[in-house]
């Protein structure tokens, strides 16, 4: 007999992760535009990656 299936893990569920790309990348958002304003490129850099993180927790990551 096998065993069943285990229940998912509480971040593979789609909402939750959803939603935690969602904040992230309105978190990038909101870094960029202050770098932009201060002229800070790390800031910039930092923004860029925080939503390119956001957008790997997307939607379209989601795989059953």
């Amino acid at each position: 007999m096998s065993a069943p299936d285990p229940k998912p893990g509480f971040f593979s569920r789609r909402k939750v992760r959803l939603v935690i790309a969602r904040v992230l990348v309105a978190i990038g958002v909101v870094l960029a535009v202050i770098a932009i304003i201060t002229g800070r490129m790390g800031l910039l850099v930092a923004a860029i990656v925080t939503v390119g993180v956001g957008a790997a927790f997307g939607p379209a990551r989601i795989r059953r």
